[in-house]
């Protein structure tokens, strides 16, 4: 059966010809079986017969071009490296620049402003202090953050989060306009929002509008792991892309994770009608813990495959939901994280419905603090490659962070190099079971 998906089908047909002998890269010439499969055969490298990421010709540039037509973009451009890559991409076409990030950001754009020499200027996050959930930036703190800083090249923005909160993009694209400001959005947990847009009653729209949006694919859609996109919205060429997209990525990307891509975007091209139904009944599910009592966490704009619940001895039922072989994305403080595809079946749904009509959730205790606003007093770069002690959190007030801190996940750091340690900041350090840090030799 054809899956619509040239380019998957160039790799599979190439690993499953006998005829072909291969004296070229990987080692394992396709004949190693991985995980009592023969996975192997279908990792290639780039030949004649098979494309190349950097200089496609045939089946992965048309792949590219295909999906660009379905996210409505200008240009996609696919990559093995997930959306780190992307960011690091998308960040290096601003180096040297002042750039507008929400202080909820993931650590691989904010080491890529460390190499990029990006001086970073934060809008920081509100905070929901009865179940301790980061709130999505709103238009109103990115114009405000645009107005008090002069020369900012471009916004940077996580949409959704975590937690399946959205930013109003569409209002936040129309401030970076009035001003000539691009505006970036890691997109990595939303690559599916893009078929509910459209949808009646649905409060998600603008997911794509960015002059720049990175997809974490494989978070969302059916793609391996790594396999994320980057996403264009004004002129651009791909050589200039790719050029830029080489300064971070390896030469030898993965043809299984690439090839992946292909697929995912052709099943979602052929399968649109596969997102609303999972919708529906994680909507039923929502509804179900909901009378039951429990907390969800929710936003005027929320991702609607995603659920958050919020309880206080979220950590225990975390413990029991991992005994029954039930296993969230995230537990993280008081809250919860289910990811749901249209790929989770009705037994699914069911098991996790039932579980928690046998669990008892608590009140989500009271978070009184956000990020604490910590002061750049160093180059990012220059304190991270600055000779560096470690030392107690306690003793660390008044030191410049050398390295940064990251729960994992969300993978959004506390404190980043170049900053300041204050008292609120090691109060807060300390409440997120943090010891020691490494900050600058005096």
């Amino acid at each position: 059966m054809s899956t619509h998906a040239d380019f998957y089908e160039k790799i599979k047909a190439y690993g499953e010809n006998e005829t072909i002998r291969r004296f070229h890269m990987p080692g394992h010439k396709g004949k190693t079986v991985y995980f009592g499969t023969d996975i192997a055969k279908y990792d290639v490298t780039e030949t004649d017969k098979t494309d190349n990421l950097f200089f496609p010709q045939a089946e992965l540039k048309e792949a590219e071009e295909r999906a660009a037509r379905l996210f409505g973009v200008k240009k996609t451009v696919f990559t093995a490296g997930g959306a780190t890559a992307g960011n690091q991409t998308a960040l290096s076409f601003f180096a040297g620049r002042k750039v507008l990030f929400e202080r909820n950001v993931h650590i691989s754009a904010l080491n890529a402003a460390m190499l990029l020499d990006i001086t970073p200027v934060f809008v920081y996050n509100e905070f929901d202090c009865s179940t301790g959930v980061v709130l999505p930036v709103t238009a109103s703190a990115v114009k405000a953050g645009l107005d008090e800083e002069k020369d900012i090249a471009a916004v940077f923005l996580t949409s959704p989060n975590y937690y399946g909160l959205c930013a109003d993009l569409t209002k936040i694209k129309k401030v970076c306009e009035e001003r000539n400001v691009m505006l970036i959005v890691d997109n990595s947990h939303g690559a599916h929002l893009v078929f509910f847009e459209n949808a009646p009653g649905m409060t998600v729209y603008g997911s794509h509008c960015a002059d720049i949006t990175v997809d974490s694919a494989h978070k969302t859609l059916p793609a391996l792991t790594g396999a994320a996109m980057i996403h264009f919205n004004y002129e651009i060429s791909r050589e200039e892309i790719c050029a830029h997209m080489l300064a971070f990525v390896s030469t030898s990307p993965s043809f299984l994770i690439l090839s992946s891509l292909d697929f995912a975007c052709s099943w979602c091209e052929r399968n649109k009608d596969r997102f609303m139904p999972a919708k529906l009944r994680t909507d039923e599910l929502r509804s179900a813990l909901e009378k039951s009592g429990i907390i969800t966490v929710k936003s005027a704009i929320s991702d609607p495959l995603r659920i958050c619940i919020a309880a206080g001895n979220a950590e225990e039922i975390n413990a029991m939901l991992q005994d029954k072989g039930i296993i969230p994305e995230m537990q993280s403080g008081n809250c919860i994280v289910f990811m749901i595809s249209p790929f989770n079946e009705e037994d699914d749904f069911y098991a996790l419905e039932s579980a928690f009509m046998n669990i008892k959730t608590d009140e989500p205790h009271q978070c009184d603090k956000a990020f604490p606003k910590a002061k750049i007093v160093c180059p990012q770069k220059k304190a991270f490659f600055s000779p560096t002690i470690e030392t107690s959190v306690e003793s660390s007030v008044g030191m410049t962070a050398a390295r940064a801190v990251i729960p994992y996940p969300p993978g959004v750091p506390i404190l980043i190099p170049g900053e300041t340690i204050t008292r609120e900041t090691a109060e807060y350090l300390i409440a997120n079971n943090t010891e020691k840090v490494t900050v600058c030799e005096i």
